[in-house]
């Protein structure tokens, strides 16, 4: 399958599970994120989104009020060896969004209590149609091994299918070797590069 996001809806089929490879030096890696998290339109109502290095607050700011705010949003902080005193501290900041809370994953190596959290929110409300945003595998990848967050990342995305929800997970390319990012890539029906500027489909 070959997609382009497309905020404002149609008849275009879109994926329930996307890679988002973002190179470090990525300007536009928040704006396509952003496009992501609405590319089904204005019918989401529940923005679920983990983040790694980045506090909660800081990764809410990323994004502008294109697509209007969900019903609720969930942020889960998930907190690694390498997390900045900064990241840390914003932690506790008002997240200038309605309806969001925080919810702290407290060790990135632990996997499973991270994919049985996220599972537990895709189905928690019938009903209910969530975005996901996973910022991001690479973190996952600096804080464990490859096999880990591959299994992760399969019943992860087996459960989005199921919930009917959508999926977008970022990767830096930067930071990985190359058998590494192809590993990663086989589990996904759509992988947008943007080092090309293209969208590439399996």
């Amino acid at each position: 399958m070959s997609t382009t996001p497309d905020a404002n809806g149609g008849g275009v089929d879109r994926p329930s599970n996307v890679l988002l490879l973002t190179p470090s030096v990525e300007r536009d890696a928040d704006a396509v994120c952003e496009e992501l998290l609405h590319a089904t339109g204005t019918d989401r109502t529940h923005a679920l989104l983990v983040t790694c290095l980045a506090s909660p607050a800081d990764r809410l700011a990323a994004w502008t009020d294109r697509g209007g705010d969900p019903a609720r949003t969930t942020v889960i902080d998930v907190e690694t060896a390498s997390r900045s005193a900064a990241a840390t501290a914003g932690a506790g900041e008002h997240l200038g969004v309605p309806n969001a809370t925080v919810e702290h994953v407290p060790d990135a190596t632990d996997l499973i209590e991270l994919g049985n959290l996220l599972e537990r929110h895709l189905s928690a409300s019938e009903g209910e149609r969530t975005s996901l945003c996973l910022y991001s595998l690479s973190d996952l990848l600096q804080a464990t091994d490859t096999r880990s967050v591959f299994k992760f990342v399969e019943v992860l995305t087996s459960a989005v299918e199921r919930a009917n929800a959508v999926a977008h997970f970022h990767l830096n390319p930067d930071v990985h070797d190359p058998d590494t990012v192809a590993t990663i890539e086989v589990l996904f029906e759509t992988v947008v590069d943007l080092r090309d500027d293209g969208t590439v489909g399996h």
